[in-house]
Parts: structure tokens; sequence; C-alpha cells
């Protein structure tokens, strides 16, 4: 990747692997997640050897400290994409109940906050101990059941990254989610959390489901792009993501849009 230069990556995916081969297509690299086995990541760095790959472990920093091997499996995976930092989902539940809660509809008992929370400080930290390289959390939107949006508080989301000293992987997707569950404005929602800490930008499209927004991986509307361009004004991330894995003319529309928003921002 280029010294000095705002990067624009994207989830590897199938849609993108097609661009690929019929010819450039306006990234800087790929970004990868435990979906993807480690012996398949080995695969595509040997397909893709000129883009650089980052790992995003999503749920994983549930299972440090209390899933055997949890840290060696978070290693691996690092060692095999050599990524420059390793950026987890901001979530105190326990391993395994989120993916319960979404999967079956059902409402498992609200943990109290404060004490979520500092288990989940104690699991970065260690995590953060292990790895040589930084740490990054992402801000998760609530879960769709009312009353579970403890975990998008910007007031908690400050404290975990002030705490740990982590770097902030800000969703802008998940922001706007959050703030239309939470009742706030999302600039306001957005000027609300350490944005002096932002070090990555993820960005997809969201749609309205249900009377509210959903964090629906769509492709990027005007709101997104515009959401986009207000973070940019307020920070200095060193690499922006674009979530989206589905049609391939939609993929590359988006990124040579971004490419463009991010020449305009440098």
């Amino acid at each position: 990747m280029q010294a000095n230069r705002m990067q624009l990556t994207t989830n590897l995916s199938d849609p993108l692997l097609e661009l690929l081969r019929d010819g450039p297509v306006p990234i800087d690299g790929v970004e990868v997640g435990p979906w993807f086995t480690v012996r398949e990541i080995r695969a595509y760095r040997q397909m893709l050897p000129d883009l650089p790959f980052t790992f995003h472990g999503g749920d994983r920093i549930q299972n440090v400290g209390l899933i055997p091997g949890a840290v060696r499996r978070i290693a691996a995976y690092l060692c095999c994409t050599g990524s420059p930092w390793v950026s987890m989902h901001l979530t105190a539940w326990l391993p395994g109940m989120v993916w319960i809660m979404l999967r079956h509809g059902w409402r498992m008992p609200l943990p109290v906050p404060d004490r979520a929370m500092g288990r989940l400080i104690r699991q970065v930290k260690r995590l953060s101990r292990s790895l040589p390289v930084p740490v990054l959390l992402e801000n998760i939107p609530p879960l769709p059941f009312d009353g579970y949006h403890f975990e998008a508080e910007t007031k908690r989301i400050t404290s975990v990254i002030e705490r740990t000293g982590c770097g902030l992987v800000l969703d802008i997707g998940h922001a706007r989610v959050s703030a239309d569950r939470l009742g706030m404005d999302v600039h306001d929602y957005l000027t609300d959390l350490p944005l002096e800490r932002v070090v990555q930008v993820h960005v997809s499209g969201v749609r309205e489901r249900g009377g509210g927004l959903t964090d629906a991986h769509e492709p990027l509307q005007p709101a997104d792009y515009g959401l986009l361009r207000y973070v940019l004004d307020r920070t200095h991330p060193q690499m922006v993501t674009l979530e989206y894995v589905r049609e391939r003319d939609a993929l590359l529309e988006q990124l040579v849009h971004l490419r463009d928003l991010l020449g305009s921002a440098s």
C-alpha cells in the first residue's frame, strides 16, 4: 500500500474476484474475516500477491479468555494475512449469545452493562498483549429488540476506546442504525464518538425495513456517500473499506465512486 494516502479496500468476495480477473479494480487491498479458513486465506494471498490483506475478526473478541485457544486462532489469522491490525466488534455479550438471539429471535437476559463492558475491556487488553499489531474496535448497531442498545451508546463506546487505548473502526452504516434506534440525529451520534481515534472506516448501504433502519449491506446511496464526506471532514482514517459482496457491477460502481470521493478528500 502507498504511504500517506487514504487506502480503499473491500471485502474479498466472488464478485470481486470476477472483476479482478477481467481487469484493474480501483482498490488498494482486501479485508477478510473468520468466515474464511486460514488455509483459504493463504491460497487467496498466493492468487492475489499484489493486494495487501487486513483481518476483521468480528465477534471473535467474545471468545478471548473464555474459549480455549481463542487468542491462538486469532493470531493464526493475523499470521496468514499479514494484517497491519486486528479489528473486532465492540461487543460485550458472552460467546454464541448474539448468534442465538439473531438466529431464533430469542431475547436472552440483558447483562449488567457496566459489568459486561468491564469484561470486554479485560478481553481486549488480553488480546492486545498477545499480538504484535494494534487491536481496533468497531462500533456495532443495537440488537433488534427494544432496550438492547447498551453497546451502541456513544458514552460506552468512548469509555471502552479510552480505557483500552484502541483505535476505532467507524462503521457508518452501524452508526446510522444506532442513531435511528436511539432516536438521535446521525450527525450528533457521530460527533459524540471519539473521532480522533478513527483508524479505519467501514461503509455499506442501510435500508428501511420494519419501520426502522437495518444494516442491510446493500449498495451505497447518496445519503451514505454524504455521511462519508461528513466523517472524512472530521477524521483522518488510514483506510476506507466497502462492505459489499453481492453484484459485481454494483460493486465496481461503488468502488469507482469511492475512489473519486477519497481523491477529493485527500
